[in-house]
């Protein structure tokens, strides 16, 4: 079975405390892999800054949709997992949690579309957890932390429109709450476990 991890730097596993790389075994499709065995393939594809919506500038080209379609060609998938949605919220975007919803929405369509013809991959939906307004996020994020828990509602609304599965990450887990954005190894773990029951 082959299982595609596609997010931002929490899916890549950005540590809180140092900004580097967690290792394998600390982040979650690591730990997912680990706990699922050999008969498993877990692709990870993790990339920091990806945006559902937008292309941030200063980190060239992360669109969502323009990254996924190469790994839908590569291999056949099982399962397609996605963890997107927290860069979005930057204020400097501006966007509403309504408009974030729909970004992911067209996401699930093209995946959609990629398999017209055959056997659509299980999609598995995880929303952001809460964002922490702190330190040298603070301003990058302004508003975020109420916007994520909208961003819930709204990614669980698309994911029933479109018959994939949902994890509440708003509600099972936190970003660490010293740094704002990024998951401490507890929480990559109970993502991990609760990815489990879903794959």
């Amino acid at each position: 079975m082959n299982i595609l991890c596609f997010g931002d730097s929490n899916t890549f596993g950005v540590s809180p405390l140092d900004g580097k790389r967690l290792p394998a075994h600390e982040r979650w499709p690591g730990i997912l892999a680990e706990r699922l065995g050999s008969e498993y393939l877990v692709i990870e594809a993790g990339q920091p800054n990806r945006t559902l919506v937008n292309n941030p500038p200063f980190s060239g080209d992360k669109s969502g949709v323009k990254y996924l379609k190469p790994y839908l060609e590569a291999q056949p998938l099982d399962v397609v997992i996605i963890q997107l949605g927290t860069n979005d919220l930057k204020a400097r975007f501006a966007l509403s949690a309504i408009d974030i919803g729909k970004a992911l929405e067209e996401l699930i369509l093209a995946i959609k579309a990629l398999y017209h013809c055959k056997k659509i991959p299980k999609i598995i939906i995880i929303s952001p957890p809460k964002v922490h307004e702190v330190g040298s996020y603070k301003s990058i994020y302004a508003g975020a932390g109420k916007k994520a828990e909208q961003l819930s509602i709204e990614f669980k609304a698309a994911g029933d429109r479109h018959t994939c599965e949902f994890i509440d990450a708003f509600s099972l887990i936190g970003a660490c709450e010293s740094e704002g954005v990024h998951w401490p190894y507890k929480a990559h773990k109970l993502l991990a476990k609760q990815l489990l029951s879903l794959v």
